[in-house]
């Protein structure tokens, strides 16, 4: 397995993982796919070196991605924070993929220089939060039943390691 910088050929494996992800009604707060030029502007928000995106292949084939943006964008502040997020292609679950992916984005926010990172995500994602607290995330916020998957209601919780 081979992890690298994303580049615009990848965009269409990336959208289908991502809409797989929001099939699951587990993975995002989003509840309907996207098209892979709706996908081209957040594609792009994340082509510098401040917020890098990169993507997992196996075989010569994405099968999965991890990326870091900005906290609350503009608020000073909060410079020092990213949030991380990734997604894996549902035919490569359980594999150790998003521990390889995880710890590569620590070590390269570590890099770049920030000093917290946070992962939010919706309570039902138990995989996650494993994941996470593999890391040594701890669980920092919780919004207690916001989130309406299509009549199941749940919580949205903030994750965080101080890098």
């Amino acid at each position: 397995m081979k992890i690298r910088i994303a580049n615009r050929n990848d965009l269409h494996a990336m959208t289908d993982i991502y809409n797989q992800a929001i099939m699951t009604k587990e993975s995002t707060a989003d509840l309907e796919t996207f098209s892979v030029e709706e996908r081209i502007q957040w594609f792009e928000s994340h082509q510098n070196k401040e917020y890098p995106l990169y993507v997992i292949e196996k075989d010569g084939q994405v099968i999965g991605y991890v990326y870091i943006s900005a906290y609350r964008p503009g608020r000073k502040a909060m410079k020092d924070t990213v949030e991380v997020s990734y997604y894996i292609h549902q035919g490569h679950l359980r594999q150790g993929i998003g521990s390889k992916l995880l710890e590569f984005m620590i070590n390269e926010a570590r890099e770049l220089n920030y000093k917290t990172m946070v992962a939010i995500l919706l309570e039902v994602n138990i995989a996650s939060i494993r994941l996470l607290e593999k890391f040594e995330f701890e669980e920092w916020g919780r919004l207690k039943d916001i989130a309406d998957l299509d009549g199941k209601i749940c919580s949205h919780l903030y994750y965080g390691l101080k890098l």
